[in-house]
């Protein structure tokens, strides 16, 4: 079939991978996908996503509001555009903030239209300092209206789907699809000798890494003061960050404070292509912590390449990893005791790791995602 792909983001970081790799999966499958939005390659952070970056830092407030609420004209425009020339079958949109413009155009065209939810916006927004809601009424209006709309709705949590719950989007309409991995690009593999060199580590060093950005939210100086009680056991220990961030300074004078420097290891930004030979350096992957209804895909690609997870013990993140299975899930001042117990036990690792390979392997991947997405086109139309 023909799917129409529809977003209104800036594409850059896991959105842009998201976006790329189900459209990938669509096209395996021998399905035409058409993109209706900016082209994006974000492996390599295109220069695009940076002009684009910028202008979004520039205008602020209501302008930037307004202009979202506008995009809805441009959009509905773009998108009857490609359904007067390709006539798609399927309408399929990433749901951002303000955007109704997919809806209108595929009840206008008696096009089914599935929405793909990956955040609650309006509620995740209102929060924020930086992006913090002018119009908190228009915005939670169509957080409700938008998904109500849609024929289907797929979040990538059960969190997300409560909250959808919650404010009114029919239960029948939604389905839980977690965040998958490429297995082609994850996979287990050995350590990189060149790496090894690289960062100064040696056979007897055990590695425990957390790939990401270093915002506050990601609960890294939660994970350096855990460490810190790893490291009076097991003084061989390194942690391995794999990325750059706005807190990057805040983290290495924590590691310095605290006298674990000298075990800690940050790389800079590595583009997403490289990103799993760094994962393959790594004995235990963490996830330290995470929003309510997120889908970590950092997760899913250590489990993807073997590597024992750690992550808190959260409905979201139960969603992709069972506890004693593929990981071990923390409670709350725990995070420590889960990475010793781990350190301590490599049969143990060897476990969780193999569990996680077949979990993704099996269903948490990106081709197994577009396969559900299209049987439910398929349901829908009978």
């Amino acid at each position: 079939m023909k799917i129409l792909y529809h977003h209104r983001t800036l594409g850059d970081g896991a959105e842009g991978i998201h976006i790329m790799e189900m459209i990938s999966a669509f096209e395996k499958l021998g399905h035409r996908v058409i993109l209706a939005g900016h082209s994006i390659t974000p492996y390599d952070t295109p220069e695009v996503i940076s002009i684009l970056s910028k202008i979004k830092n520039l205008i602020k407030g209501p302008v930037y509001e307004l202009l979202e609420i506008a995009y809805n004209l441009y959009g509905f425009i773009n998108i009857q555009k490609i359904i007067n020339k390709l006539s798609p079958d399927l309408i399929y949109d990433r749901y951002m903030i303000f955007n109704y413009s997919s809806i209108f155009a595929g009840r206008r065209n008696k096009i089914p239209v599935f929405i793909e939810v990956n955040a609650p916006l309006a509620l995740e927004r209102n929060f924020e300092s930086d992006e913090s809601l002018k119009f908190k009424k228009i915005a939670y209006k169509m957080e409700t209206l938008i998904p109500k709309n849609a024929d289907k709705v797929f979040v990538v949590s059960t969190p997300l789907k409560k909250y959808l719950i919650s404010i009114g989007v029919p239960l029948k309409k939604i389905i839980v699809l977690p965040n998958g991995v490429n297995t082609q690009k994850f996979y287990k593999k050995a350590k990189p000798e060149y790496l090894m060199k690289r960062l100064g580590l040696n056979k007897n060093n055990i590695i425990i890494g957390f790939v990401g950005i270093l915002r506050p939210w990601h609960g890294i100086d939660t994970l350096i003061e855990s460490f810190r009680i790893v490291c009076s056991q097991f003084p061989q220990a390194i942690l391995l960050i794999v990325g750059d961030g706005p807190i990057r300074k805040e983290i290495e004078d924590i590691a310095d404070k605290i006298q674990i420097k000298k075990n800690l290891i940050i790389t800079g930004r590595i583009p997403h292509n490289n990103v799993s030979d760094y994962i393959s350096l790594f004995d235990i992957a963490v996830t330290p912590k995470a929003t309510f209804y997120a889908s970590p895909m950092k997760i899913v690609e250590y489990m993807a390449q073997g590597k024992p997870v750690i992550a808190p013990d959260m409905e979201n993140i139960r969603d992709i990893v069972s506890h004693g299975k593929e990981g071990l899930l923390f409670k709350d001042g725990l995070l420590s005791d889960s990475m010793i117990q781990l350190l301590a036990n490599e049969s143990l690792r060897a476990l969780l790791g193999n569990g996680g390979i077949e979990k993704t392997r099996c269903s948490l991947n990106w081709l197994a995602n577009a396969k559900r997405i299209t049987n439910e086109f398929k349901l829908y139309q009978k």
